[in-house]
């Protein structure tokens, strides 16, 4: 063989080899594809709720803050009222505050995720805080 064929043939075969790397070939990715929306269903399911008021209350015990959460579902809103009392000594803000942060944090340690904090003119009673989690 000549010089010359084997320089060309050589020149072809890594022409060969670099557009074959070029391309990527997965083999199995019909079946994983497949495999993954068989699976899940292909879509993910939230669940949605909001803390749509705060405020505190007093009586001949104290003050004490209360949160109102709405959670929203297919069938309907279920609403839950929490409270908060100040330990005696140890309050370092408002109830109303203490109340935000401690439900914020509530819904935080059952995995709820805030993704909208919607303004109003009023300190609390117009904010309106959403809430979203995966479906289990």
């Amino acid at each position: 063989m000549s010089r010359i064929k084997q320089i060309l043939i050589l020149a072809f075969i890594a022409a060969a080899v670099i557009a074959g790397r070029a391309i990527p070939i997965n083999l199995t990715s019909n079946s994983s594809v497949r495999a993954d929306q068989g699976a899940g269903g292909g879509v993910q399911r939230w669940e949605y709720c909001a803390i749509t008021g705060v405020f505190d209350e007093g009586d001949s015990f104290g003050r004490r803050g209360k949160a109102t959460i709405r959670y929203f579902n297919y069938s309907g809103l279920r609403e839950e009222t929490v409270e908060f009392v100040s330990e005696i000594g140890k309050r370092n803000s408002s109830p109303e505050d203490e109340t935000l942060s401690k439900t914020i944090a509530k819904l935080g340690n059952e995995g709820w995720e805030m993704v909208l904090k919607q303004p109003d003119f009023e300190k609390y009673a117009g904010n309106t805080f959403y809430f979203k989690r995966p479906k289990q």
